[in-house]
């Protein structure tokens, strides 16, 4: 009996430990070239005018890919992001202060759907703040 608690809390503790708790999510359901803003408000002193905004937008859709635009306190990338699992989602380190990444918030921006009729893309924001440093302001998206 004592064999199966072990291998039952072993498994509840390997099955948990993969999972993140996110402190805040949101779906953004956007058209193409309409850009959502998110504001990151940090508990330290803004240093320069673009530091928090993190603004990102789609331009094409085609053969099941997704080209994204990401601005990031005034850091431009491009990805191109696909439904299937594992090509879907890209993560950014929202702060570099700390040297353990475990300890780092973090987003996770994922391409979820994207529907033929309307021509809008499902994409979600997760935020994992594990200091609980970060205050997320989602503003309206723009045209």
């Amino acid at each position: 009996m004592s064999r199966i608690l072990l291998i039952v809390s072993v498994l509840v503790t390997l099955l948990s430990a993969g999972t993140e708790n996110f402190d805040f999510t949101h779906l953004f359901t956007l058209k193409k070239d309409q850009t959502a803003v998110v504001e990151i408000i940090k508990d330290y002193p803004r240093t320069f005018r673009h530091e928090g905004v993190l603004r990102f937008r789609w331009t094409l859709y085609h053969n099941k890919e997704l080209v994204l635009l990401v601005d990031y306190e005034g850091f431009k990338t491009q990805y191109i992001l696909e439904t299937r699992y594992g090509k879907n989602t890209i993560k950014l380190f929202l702060t570099g202060d700390y040297p353990r990444l475990d300890k780092r918030p973090f987003m996770l921006l994922s391409f979820s759907d994207f529907d033929t009729k309307t021509k809008r893309a499902k994409l979600l924001t997760e935020f994992a703040d594990p200091e609980k440093r970060l205050e997320i302001r989602v503003k309206k998206p723009e045209k």
